[in-house]
């Protein structure tokens, strides 16, 4: 079985052969990138066939976890228009994590003579150390849409595949699914974006945001929000989301989790197992996607959570080897202009 760096490795290698054969088609600029984006992969176009791949390189800050900085190799392969599939994995290069370390509270007074000296009073202490080169799960999933005149129904299947590390809350150490519907309306420059599904685990609904804990047990979650065109093809996207459980739930977490008062996280352990609002969250999260050539998009995203407390910035870019140009109209002559009217 290859190990998770192999994989990196290989779809690393993608980005650059890729981009021996690309072909560039042209893009209408009156309509929003993010539209014909892949589903889970920004900067990835839909309207190009065959493979393709790429990565985001990100530094996101979370209020509860501090500094994080990634990078998510990317492969794709869309069959038509209509059908794609995406493999990726995350791989932390810097993040923060709490590690437990036994320390010496004294020595125990020695006993009669000739009974062996009882061992030294230890504890436990946790702190924060410093992680590098932690890999993250596997991401597969496949994609159909259909479009009806205004309308766009993106249907999406994904799972995940157990390549991180438990102890540091990146994985559940299991397969876990997710069902996904993402509507759009479209309109002359904005569209009405909603989202209905459900799963086994969070790490697989709103993927744009990187978390500090991931989860095993039954959720529904939803979204519903807008999106607007922006200057030179760039868009901005704002959405309210909830994530809500439907049972028991295990929490895989990095540190002691926030919340108010009796929920998971107060005893700072690595793994919770507690009633049915352990993994609950609901929020509001900000997207702001700027195309900067055919193949470099910029990327940045806040997320606040209501429920949790907690606040995420994320700044990222995403290189991919076959990119989409811009096709530009003809700018018409004062004369032409004037003919026009």
């Amino acid at each position: 079985m290859p190990k998770p760096f192999d994989i990196v490795a290989f779809l690393l290698i993608c980005c650059t052969g890729g981009a021996l054969t690309a072909q560039q088609p042209a893009a209408d600029p009156d309509l929003p990138s993010v539209l014909v984006d892949v589903p889970n992969h920004r900067g990835f176009s839909s309207l190009l066939r065959n493979f393709n791949s790429g990565a985001t390189l990100s530094s996101v800050h979370d209020s509860a976890a501090g500094w994080y900085t990634l990078v998510s190799p990317a492969l794709v392969y869309s069959f038509s228009r209509r059908y794609s599939m995406d493999l990726s994995m995350p791989v932390y290069l810097y993040r923060l994590a709490e590690t437990t370390s036994s320390i010496a509270l004294g020595t125990v007074p020695a006993g009669p003579p000739g009974v062996p000296p009882p061992p030294s009073a230890t504890g436990a202490t946790t702190q924060l150390s410093a992680h590098k080169l932690d890999p993250g799960d596997i991401f597969l999933a496949a994609h159909a849409f259909l479009f009806y005149r205004r309308i766009g129904e993106t249907f999406t299947s994904s799972i995940t595949l157990p390549s991180g590390d438990t102890d540091d809350g990146l994985s559940t150490g299991r397969v876990t699914f997710d069902l996904d519907s993402h509507t759009t309306y479209r309109l002359r420059r904005s569209a009405m974006l909603l989202d209905l599904g459900g799963g086994d685990s969070t790490s697989l609904f709103n993927r744009l945001v990187t978390r500090n804990y991931t989860s095993l047990g039954y959720l529904a979650h939803f979204q519903l929000g807008g999106m607007v065109a922006l200057p030179l093809r760039g868009t901005f996207e704002a959405v309210a989301y909830e994530q809500l459980p439907l049972g028991d739930s295990k929490i895989y977490m990095t540190l002691a989790r926030p919340g108010p008062p009796g929920s998971a996280g107060a005893s700072g352990q690595t793994t919770v197992v507690t009633g049915r609002s352990v993994s609950e969250d609901n929020g509001f999260t900000n997207y702001l996607s700027v195309p900067l050539t055919s193949h470099l998009t910029l990327q940045g995203y806040y997320n606040h959570s209501l429920r949790l407390k907690t606040d995420t910035v994320g700044m990222g870019l995403t290189f991919v080897a076959r990119g989409v140009t811009i096709r530009r109209r003809r700018q018409l002559s004062y004369y032409e202009q004037l003919l026009k009217q």
